[in-house]
């Protein structure tokens, strides 16, 4: 019994000291981000896709997140740059945003790198996350490049295979441009029959605000199963509204609170060890898959259990927990869900067949409204780039196989989309200066096709390209590229069990002389 009880105490010893010593790539030479020379135009590896080098001008288009992150990363490598968008000042999509609206992730998921977001909120409201963007900018000197009311009306790529960009102010030329524009900036409103002949108001969910006068007291009807249909059903009972939501299917809303044994969700399903139990990403399949595999409906069983618990039945996904968390996420709110569940809020599942002049049919009955919100979310603008029916399909997420000297920077959806960013903002100054080498056309075709097939295989429609959602696997990525160490954390647990966090990439986003 003693052996036993001694072998034991040496196993968890040996245990815990194997995940707790230091692991030996972390925080590895050759960071912070610096600048280097730049590849000259007789030795640059990446000719056959910068076609104007030395390059003397960049093109920004977008304001927000992406925009921002760009012109900074790169105005520290030396580059001139500028930066077009359409709002009045700077956030993107966050500038002016349905009332109602904030973070449905912790702000912790939200930071820059190298600028922690502070605030005494862990959700925080639309103005706060604009405002905190435009310090970013101020921080780090990059607002004199940003030109504020111009609306890009088109691009087009000249015979030189420069780029002139159309405004509503005249045209603009440069020798690289890049896209900025991000996955919500094209508002989608269904085509229902009828829509002309209601009396009321019809608001699609970026147009809903300052809305108060329009609610109180009124019938309010909620379009749609996503965070802002959520948001918008809150923001109108708040108003005096009484809300209904109708929804064709739903999907997963997960507590932000959420324990399992005691331990927060995110150590389960947003860490390395619990993307194991995910379909790998193209680029990591490997024989262990099978074992993986063998045990995820298990693993993703207790989570979806636990998910499960006081959320009502008429909320529950028909699609699995793990499917989704490829390329959704959804965070509850728990009033609402109480009041669906107490039939204080109506819940109508089904497609919307015609908008009446009091109202809408669902499955055939009328409902009842004054007020009638599409939260139906955002078709991307591509300015006419060759996009699929399922999205732009990129190499590495950022560059468009044999289009030269153009790029697109946050244009996939991550729960920590700064982080995710500004990764491909660092990865693509590398790939201009010459520091990671792009392979030939035809290998990015091939690269990109894998992706696509392999992605299709999994999920399909609308969302497919935003399969990236978990963001591990195309950072690993993009930081192999860069010849950069993929560990980020100081010790082997933290490496497999703790969720990612972008200031554990402080360091590669770091610019130094």
């Amino acid at each position: 019994m003693k052996k036993a009880i001694l072998a034991l105490g040496c196993l968890s010893g040996g245990t815990f000291y194997y995940l707790t010593s230091p692991l030996p790539d972390f925080q590895a030479n050759g960071e912070p981000y610096q600048l280097l020379p730049k590849a000259s135009r007789s030795d640059h590896p990446n000719k056959h896709f910068l076609t104007n080098l030395p390059i003397q001008t960049i093109g920004i288009i977008g304001g927000g997140i992406a925009g921002c992150i760009t012109a900074k990363t790169l105005t520290q490598q030396g580059y001139k740059v500028e930066v077009l968008d359409k709002n009045p000042s700077f956030g993107g999509l966050w500038y002016k945003n349905y009332d109602g609206s904030g973070l449905q992730f912790q702000r912790g998921h939200y930071n820059f790198p190298d600028f922690p977001f502070e605030s005494k909120e862990d959700f925080p409201r639309s103005p706060e996350v604009a405002k905190y963007i435009e310090s970013y900018a101020d921080k780090f000197g990059i607002k004199p490049y940003f030109q504020f009311n111009t609306e890009v009306r088109s691009i087009k790529q000249d015979l030189n295979n420069t780029w002139t960009v159309i405004t509503d102010k005249g045209q603009k030329n440069y020798d690289f441009l890049i896209l900025c524009t991000g996955p919500y900036n094209k508002p989608c409103m269904p085509k229902i029959s009828g829509s002309e002949k209601f009396k009321g108001k019809i608001y699609h969910s970026s147009e809903f605000i300052n809305t108060e006068n329009e609610c109180k007291g009124k019938k309010v009807l909620v379009i749609g199963s996503g965070k802002s249909a959520f948001d918008i059903l809150n923001q109108a009972r708040k108003y005096g509204a009484e809300v209904s939501i109708a929804m064709r299917k739903t999907h997963w809303l997960v507590p932000v609170d959420l324990k399992l044994l005691g331990i927060p969700l995110g150590y389960f399903n947003s860490s390395r060890f619990g993307g194991l139990f995910l379909d790998p990403f193209y680029a990591e399949k490997s024989w262990a898959d099978s074992i993986t595999n063998f045990f995820a409906p298990l693993y993703w069983y207790f989570i979806t259990r636990a998910i499960k618990k006081n959320l009502p039945s008429e909320l529950e996904s028909q699609e699995s927990y793990k499917k989704e968390k490829h390329f959704r996420g959804g965070a509850r709110d728990k009033e609402i869900c109480e009041e669906i569940a107490k039939g204080n809020v109506m819940l109508y599942k089904g497609k919307v067949d015609e908008i009446t002049t009091t109202g809408v049919k669902i499955n055939g009955k009328e409902v009842q409204t004054d007020v009638i919100v599409f939260a139906t979310g955002f078709d991307r603008e591509f300015f006419g780039l060759p996009a699929e029916k399922d999205g732009l399909w990129l190499y590495r997420n950022v560059l468009i196989p044999g289009k030269k000297n153009l790029a697109i920077v946050g244009i996939v959806n991550t729960y920590c989309n700064p982080l995710y960013t500004n990764m491909q903002a660092v990865w693509l100054a590398e790939v201009l200066r010459g520091r990671v080498r792009l392979p030939g056309e035809a290998k990015m075709y091939d690269d990109v096709n894998d992706r696509k097939n392999h992605t299709r295989g999994i999920i399909n429609g609308e969302s497919t390209i935003s399969f990236s959602w978990f963001p591990y696997p195309p950072i690993d990525q993009l930081l192999t590229d860069m010849g950069l160490s993929t560990v980020r954390k100081p010790n082997r647990f933290k490496h497999w069990f703790e969720p990612i966090k972008p200031e554990d990439y402080k360091l590669v986003v770091t610019h130094r002389e």
